[in-house]
């Protein structure tokens, strides 16, 4: 072979290869990164793709400068509202103090979606603390997860939640499907690895093959390649198409932030409740065979709770109050321990914004509540929480 033919030319049938080539070597070497490298807040860098567990067991997560959703999501760095967030799990994989799993001394179970797990606050601020704080008892996080009622009892039994006297927590976020009407556990990635290898199965086999799952599913290159990207897409060099996906507007206070577009879609959106009611009343009932005792938290959107606080005010019809209100009522008749927390999430807004400087309950660059927002949650669970298990 001639060596002129390995020198480097500007020619495509030199040039392509080349680069297909270094683009797989930078797309391999990178996926070894630690996600939390690549990621920008913790829900990204623990969540586990292949584990039957929400997040990553035993890890803990501490950065300095974590943002919201929303402005990763429409590309509004100008709002990013950087904070630490330390993040602890345990060796079940939930966001819990690592000693909690095997401590005996839990009382409640909570589950639910990112809200209940608190994905964007550090260990001492999570919903499940903070209800612990504010009712004097020992709360388990669950989420985010469904309670499924096998999984209630497995859990209850590991964590050595009190036979007879355990409270399952429910937060039901305004946007969420009601947990399914099944008996049975679902059957998570890992324990199907578990199944498939059969004798094959090791120690360490299922955990590797989880961790290969994790380093398949996210690229860091292509991560860093569009961050690279969205930095063009400025409304100056390149259009921000990706800005029609939030909404980004003004309290009357002054305060902008940001909301979820789909948020504001489902505030308006008419809603059946009987579904709900019809799978809540099983679960209930199911729950009481195992003589625990069901809660559910209805939990309201950003834009819902800050509607009547916008500047420009929403003329149009809302229905999450109206869906709310029969939701609750319909427990209610069915025996159903329940809290609706528009009305107090509300007040807190309120009350935030008109101090000096105009607080907030939720992150302004995300979705989910923030520290302050979940004490004012957790402070009217603790007192649902207490009438539920009073005989």
């Amino acid at each position: 072979m001639s060596l002129d033919r390995l020198r480097p030319s500007w020619q495509p049938g030199f040039l392509v290869p080349v680069l297909l080539a270094a683009w797989l070597a930078a797309d391999v070497g990178l996926r070894a990164l630690p996600l939390d490298r690549v990621s920008y807040r913790v829900w990204e860098a623990l969540r586990t793709f292949g584990a039957e567990t929400p997040f990553r067991p035993n890890a803990r997560y501490d950065r300095p400068r974590v943002y919201g959703n929303l402005a990763a999501l429409g590309n509004q760095p100008d709002l990013r509202e950087y904070h630490r967030v330390v993040f602890t799990t345990d060796s079940l994989g939930y966001h819990n103090r690592p000693d909690l799993a095997t401590g005996g001394s839990v009382s409640a179970i909570l589950f639910g979606s990112s809200f209940s797990a608190g994905s964007e606050v550090s260990d001492w601020e999570s919903p499940a603390v903070q209800i612990g704080r504010a009712g004097g008892r020992e709360v388990y996080n669950a989420a985010p997860s469904d309670p499924a009622p096998a999984r209630v009892r497995a859990l209850a039994a590991q964590v050595g939640m009190r036979e007879g006297g355990g409270l399952v927590i429910f937060e039901l976020l305004e946007s969420a499907d009601p947990p399914p009407i099944t008996a049975a556990l679902p059957d998570p990635r890992e324990l199907r690895c578990r199944v498939i290898l059969g004798v094959w199965d090791r120690r360490y086999t299922c955990w590797a093959l989880t961790w290969v799952s994790d380093r398949l599913v996210v690229s860091a290159l292509q991560v860093f390649a569009a961050r690279l990207y969205r930095r063009l897409q400025n409304d100056r060099v390149l259009p921000n198409a990706a800005a029609r996906h939030v909404i980004r507007t003004r309290l009357q206070s002054g305060t902008e932030l940001l909301f979820l577009g789909d948020e504001r879609a489902t505030y308006h959106r008419r809603r059946s409740s009987e579904d709900v009611l019809r799978r809540l009343t099983w679960l209930s009932n199911r729950l009481a065979l195992q003589r625990q005792r069901l809660l559910v938290v209805l939990t309201p959107h950003k834009y819902s709770v800050y509607a009547p606080l916008l500047a420009e005010p929403d003329t149009g019809l809302a229905e999450t109050p109206r869906y709310f209100a029969a939701l609750e009522a319909g427990m209610r008749a069915r025996g159903i321990a329940v809290v609706d927390l528009l009305e107090p999430l509300r007040a807190a807004a309120r009350d935030a914004a008109a101090r000096r400087g105009g607080g907030l309950i939720f992150w302004r660059d995300d979705t989910h509540w923030n520290a302050a927002g979940i004490a004012a949650g957790a402070r009217a669970i603790a007192t649902a929480a207490r009438a539920a298990v009073t005989p």
